[in-house]
C-alpha cells in the first residue's frame, strides 16, 4: 500500500483545506477503460499556494464514489484545464498541471470513452490570511482566531493545521458556518502542541457539487492557501 503526502488534497468533501495531510491512498489503481463509465466520479480542485504562488489544478477519477478505486484515463479518454490537457502525476493520484501564480477560477473539461463531455467551472473562492496579532498560544487557554478575510458565504470553509507533522503532537480546526469570519481553537488539541515553536497553515476552500456530472457525481473546489505562519507554544 502506498502512503501519499499531498499538500493540498482533501479528504473527500469534509476537509478541504488541511495543509499537507497525511492521506492513505489505495494501493489499488486501475485504467479507465476497465469500468462502466457512467459510473466514475469525478473530483476537481484548482489550488493556489500563496507560498509558493503557483496554481495547482487536479482531477482525480474513482469508480465507486468518492472514497472508490483511482482511475488513470488513457489516450483515448482524458480531461483538460482551460483546454490544457492533464496528465497523470502518481504522486498526486491524479491528473495535474501548475501554473505561476494566482489564476481566476478556471474550467475543467473531462471527455470518457463514450464520447461524453462533461464541463465544470471552478467556483470563485476567497482569499484569506493570519492577522499580524496571531503569535502565541497557551495550551490551557482557548483561542479565538480571527482570520483576514470575508465572512464565510455558504458553500466555503476554511481550516488550520498547527504542528510539525509529528504524530499526536498538532491540533487542526475546521469552520464552515456561514458568515463565520474566525475558528476557535479549543484545549484539547491546544494541549497536543509541545512547548516552542510551531508552524501554522491555513487553507480557505468553496467547495460545490458538479454541475454535470456521470450518475456517480462528483465535487469541484476552489482553494486558497494563506503564507504560513510560526507562533510560539506556552504552557
Amino acid at each position: 500500500m502506498r502512503i501519499s503526502i499531498s499538500f493540498h488534497y482533501s479528504i473527500g468533501s469534509l476537509f478541504l483545506l488541511i495543509a499537507g495531510l497525511l492521506l492513505l491512498q489505495s494501493c489499488e489503481k486501475e485504467s479507465a477503460s476497465d469500468v462502466n463509465q457512467n459510473k466514475i466520479y469525478a473530483d476537481y480542485e484548482q489550488f493556489y499556494d500563496r507560498n509558493t504562488d503557483k496554481t495547482t489544478v487536479v482531477a482525480r477519477f474513482r469508480f465507486g464514489g468518492a472514497t472508490g478505486t483511482l482511475l488513470e484515463l488513457d489516450s483515448t479518454d482524458f480531461v483538460k484545464f482551460n483546454g490544457d490537457i492533464l496528465a497523470y502525476n502518481t504522486l498526486y493520484s491524479g491528473h495535474v498541471k501548475e501554473y505561476a501564480g494566482l489564476l481566476p477560477p478556471g474550467t475543467f473539461t473531462y471527455t470518457n470513452l463514450n464520447n461524453n463531455t462533461y464541463s465544470n467551472s471552478v467556483p470563485s473562492f476567497d482569499t484569506i490570511s493570519f492577522p499580524s496579532t496571531f503569535d502565541t498560544l497557551r495550551k490551557s487557554q482557548a483561542y479565538t482566531l480571527s482570520w483576514v478575510g470575508s465572512p464565510l458565504a455558504p458553500n466555503q470553509n476554511a481550516g488550520v493545521f498547527i504542528g510539525s507533522w509529528t504524530w499526536g503532537q498538532d491540533a487542526l480546526y475546521y469552520q464552515d458556518t456561514d458568515g463565520a469570519t474566525n475558528i476557535v481553537m479549543g484545549t484539547i488539541q491546544l494541549n497536543n502542541l509541545p512547548l516552542g515553536p510551531s508552524v501554522c497553515w491555513m487553507d480557505r476552500a468553496t467547495d460545490k457539487p458538479l454541475t454535470q456530472a456521470t450518475s456517480e457525481g462528483g465535487r469541484i473546489r476552489g482553494k486558497y492557501r494563506a503564507l504560513t505562519d510560526t507562533i510560539q507554544v506556552a504552557p
